[in-house]
């Protein structure tokens, strides 16, 4: 999206600024990388990691209902309030064991990645997590989160911040880019619809965006790798300085080379499981989609008023008009666009060649979680990194 996006929703289609690129890649391919590169070209001096949806700490808002079950009844307060953070804290260890490095950021994962880069810079998984609820809500409480992150560990001279993020975590990235951008008036939108949310992080970076320049000074020191992002949000070019998207896909059509296989008419099972035309979910995880916990639906409400209010209403045929409810009937519209990639930043749409590995299961792990889950395994990081190292070294210096 352009400068003074706005929080301005991508649409669908969308119509990509730079013409995407098609990759075949193999796992071999990182073998010859120049990892160092990453702090000595692009002065990167941190990394953080950010997992997708459902892979963090509350993801059914089942430790949000307690809490707020807490705070209508006040003599319960303390006891849900203990039970909640009992939950949140085993819950995205039990995640993590489950998932292994499959759609997951892992400390494995961290280790290789500063392995390959050496001292500099320094990576790190995003502490504390997100609750990685699939709504407006969560994704703006990370993108808060992350800031007020920036805000109080602001990196030295002229330094970057590299956010490495696979799935929703990506649309955290794209409302940060906004909040970057720092237009007063959406920016106080945005805080207005999100309400009284608790954490110190959402008074503290309200206040310092209020007091601060447009874009923020921050913005020219964030750069953005989204891997598998659904197209959503739209991204403010002012509020970063980057910005590469990685997405497993397989044209399906010779003449719609960088289009999705439509979602609807839904894709036949083998075809889904075995992730046939690249990664499922990226496509299937655009607006119409979220989920919204019972504490959080008339928030999600207000930030969807802002946030989908230049989305226009689809056009429906014979096959969606009669489709119920409204939701899923303009999602189905939608899903026919077969939309892959997004307005802003540099396009890789990627083809795995087999790497060998295999799940627990026994399943290629380039088709684990329907063609979602290649992006966070550790055996395809290196190539991952040098891909992402070549893109971002194509951004010229602002």
């Amino acid at each position: 999206m352009p400068i003074n996006n706005c929080f301005q929703h991508q649409l669908y289609p969308t119509e990509p600024s730079t013409l995407p690129i098609l990759r075949t890649l193999e796992c071999t391919d990182g073998a010859t990388g120049e990892f160092a590169s990453l702090h000595t070209s692009l002065r990167v001096g941190r990394v953080v990691l950010v997992h997708g949806t459902f892979m963090g700490d509350d993801p059914l808002g089942f430790a949000e209902i307690l809490k707020s079950v807490g705070q209508g009844v006040p003599l319960l307060r303390a006891t849900m309030e203990a039970l909640a953070q009992r939950l949140v804290e085993r819950t995205r260890l039990t995640s993590s064991s489950l998932a292994g490095d499959l759609g997951n950021f892992t400390p494995a994962f961290r280790d290789k990645f500063q392995s390959l880069v050496g001292d500099d810079p320094r990576v790190e998984l995003l502490e504390p997590t997100w609750s990685s609820q699939n709504h407006h809500l969560a994704r703006a409480d990370l993108a808060v989160r992350l800031l007020d992150q920036l805000l109080r560990r602001p990196l030295p001279g002229d330094q970057r911040i590299l956010l490495w993020g696979h799935s929703h975590a990506g649309n955290a990235f794209a409302l940060l880019t906004n909040l970057l951008a720092n237009d007063k008036a959406t920016v106080a939108k945005f805080f207005d619809a999100a309400g009284d949310q608790p954490g110190a992080h959402w008074k503290a970076v309200r206040e310092s965006l209020q007091s601060a320049s447009s874009p923020h000074p921050l913005a020219k020191s964030v750069l953005i790798a989204g891997f598998e992002t659904p197209v959503r949000y739209g991204w403010d070019t002012a509020g970063r300085a980057g910005l590469v998207h990685v997405t497993f896909h397989r044209p399906f059509d010779p003449s719609q080379l960088f289009r999705a296989k439509p979602m609807f008419p839904p894709h036949p099972l083998n075809d889904v499981m075995n992730a046939t035309w690249g990664d499922w979910v990226q496509a299937f995880a655009i607006a119409g989609t979220d989920v919204s916990s019972m504490p959080s639906i008339s928030v999600n409400q207000r930030l969807s008023a802002l946030l989908e209010a230049n989305l226009p209403e689809p056009e429906h045929g014979l096959d969606t008009r009669l489709i119920s409810p409204r939701q899923v009937r303009d999602a189905c519209a939608r899903w026919k666009s077969g939309t892959r990639c997004h307005t802003d930043g540099l396009n890789v749409l990627v083809d795995y060649k087999p790497s060998g590995e295999l799940t627990v299961i026994g399943r290629p792990i380039e088709l684990s979680l329907l063609g979602h889950g290649v992006a966070t395994t550790v055996k395809w990081l290196p190539a991952h990194l040098k891909l992402v190292l070549e893109q971002l070294s194509r951004i010229p210096e602002s």
